[in-house]
């Protein structure tokens, strides 16, 4: 099947774009297509593994789902350190550590690629 690339800008607080991209990126990997998410700018605090609480569905957790269904979750170092944001011990496990740089080559190679903004 294709490939897609959905660039996730949006902080936890827009939960919409959140829970979308999640329910997305599952639709798509159930119909077989191989799918890659990159977060970027305020999308990294998505990815904070402090934010998995048992009793709850928290975007991380979300996301942590995602990679154990095998998609590809990549994650902008330079946006996670100029927010504060310790990529090797603070976020969810089994992310790419990656770029802008990164996310030009995966927008050329995807068959498409969805924007989640503020």
């Amino acid at each position: 099947m294709g490939k897609l690339l959905i660039a996730l800008f949006s902080s936890p607080m827009q939960y919409q774009n959140t829970v979308t991209v999640y329910e997305f990126a599952k639709a798509a990997v159930e119909k077989k297509h191989k799918v890659s998410i990159f977060c970027d700018a305020d999308a990294v605090y998505n990815l904070m593994a402090d934010q998995i609480p048992l009793d709850q569905v928290t975007p991380a957790k979300r996301f942590a789902e995602l990679i154990d269904m095998g998609v590809r979750v990549l994650v902008c170092q330079q946006s996670a350190r100029s927010r504060g944001v310790d990529v090797e011990k603070e976020l969810i496990k089994g992310l790419v550590k990656s770029s802008l740089g990164e996310l030009a080559q995966l927008m050329e190679e995807s068959d498409r690629v969805v924007s989640f903004n503020v």
